[in-house]
């Protein structure tokens, strides 16, 4: 079976994102500059925020509130990740390596907006399809979950006045994993699967929202969904594939699942992930579902071309 960070995925004329700055010969002193730049900036996002927060402007945590104060909310919760890496990201790619913003995106000229589309489109509802076989184990062994949704026009109002937003924070999050800091590991080691392993741990220790506690189960579905917007990324040698993920991914999360909590609506209101200490049975149940959820968009998407489409 081939690997999809095998040399057999790089097999079209296009020139790979990764290896964009390994061709370019670029110096490591430049990506440690801009992954300075970022740090810099995002220490000095935290302080005008948390400034903000003392003064009243804004709220350290979610709370009930009009409408508009909760769509403040989600605004500034994505914001602040979207203005603290896009802005010295691009910033250090044409300062320090003098090459454009959209290099992390596309080795090429212009942007896929089409195949970003149609990767989140089938990673959205793949998700889908798990949370409503979730539903129907639980409906046969006589669970039932705590839901307090939302009706569905309140959701669409909450979601077109905000997913604009996630848009950006999806591609920010992307831009500088799957595309500064794979170039820089790649241009290093010149071995995409090597790239892909630090930037998966590094993606899930930043995502995990409880690390005082023994949460594997959240530390499992990041690490393997990075590992996965990795290899789609070197198959599809751009990025939009895996901003599609990524976006298919967080608008299932906080629109239909509510992951992010009250008050924000959502379909299910299941409510944030649990910060209880995960057993193996959790830790197992992630990893196969994510297998399940992986294998069938790595099928669909990438062998049989829903999403990938090769030119011949």
């Amino acid at each position: 079976m081939t690997s999809p960070f095998s040399a057999a995925s790089a097999d079209a004329a296009p020139p790979s994102l990764l290896a964009l700055a390994r061709q370019r010969r670029e110096p490591w002193w430049a990506f440690l500059g801009g992954m300075v730049l970022v740090v810099l900036w995002t220490v000095v996002t935290a302080l005008v925020l948390y400034g903000m927060q003392r003064k009243g402007w804004i709220v350290a945590t979610p709370h009930a509130g009009p409408p508009l104060a909760v769509v403040g909310q989600l605004l500034v919760l994505l914001g602040s990740v979207a203005g603290s890496i896009l802005p010295p990201l691009a910033l250090a790619l044409v300062w320090l390596h003098g090459r454009g913003p959209f290099s992390v995106i596309t080795p090429g000229h212009g942007l896929d907006f089409g195949l970003a589309a149609r990767s989140a489109l089938l990673w959205g509802g793949l998700v889908l399809l798990t949370v409503a076989v979730s539903a129907a184990i639980d409906a046969w062994t006589g669970e039932t979950s705590d839901t307090s949704g939302q009706p569905w026009p309140q959701v669409l109002a909450f979601a077109a006045a905000t997913v604009w937003m996630l848009v950006l924070q999806v591609t920010a999050e992307e831009t500088l994993f799957r595309g500064y800091l794979s170039q820089a590991l790649y241009a290093w080691t010149g071995r995409a699967w090597i790239a892909a392993l630090p930037v998966g741990v590094l993606f899930a220790s930043l995502h995990t929202q409880s690390w005082d506690n023994g949460v594997w189960d959240q530390r499992a579905l990041y690490f393997i969904i990075s590992l996965m917007l990795s290899a789609v990324t070197w198959r599809a040698r751009r990025l939009e594939a895996a901003i599609g993920i990524h976006f298919g991914q967080n608008l299932t999360a906080i629109y239909v699942m509510g992951v992010l909590g009250a008050p924000f609506p959502s379909l299910l209101g299941i409510g944030g992930p649990e910060g209880k200490p995960a057993g193996l049975g959790d830790v197992a149940t992630v990893v196969a579902t994510m297998a399940v959820v992986c294998g069938l968009y790595w099928y669909l998407g990438v062998r049989r071309g829903w999403v990938i489409r090769r030119k011949p």
